[in-house]
């Protein structure tokens, strides 16, 4: 079950809000006008979202290699050449 909270009474009860996220280990969504706006949440699960982000983006940055490495494939010989080069420093 996910805790939402009008933004106000952060203003209000700061203190006990923080101090239930640490002790319950449950985020806390704040909200305007019945809308989310923003979370609090507990530092493990900060950790655990910094590090799933960091594997997503290496995820990708392997899949841009990968791909890019297929189009060069396709380059003809002597501008495959040019870009292990400029890439790679080989010169064959």
């Amino acid at each position: 079950m996910l805790n939402t909270i009008p933004a106000r009474s952060l203003q209000k009860s700061y203190k006990a809000i923080i101090e239930g996220v640490k002790t319950k280990k449950q985020a806390v969504v704040l909200t305007t006008n019945s809308k989310p706006q923003a979370a609090i949440i507990p530092l493990e699960d900060l950790d655990r979202l910094k590090s799933a982000k960091s594997t997503s983006s290496a995820l990708e940055i392997l899949k841009l290699a990968i791909e890019g490495r297929k189009e060069l494939k396709s380059l003809p010989k002597d501008l495959r050449q040019q870009a292990d080069k400029i890439l790679y420093g080989r010169h064959d």
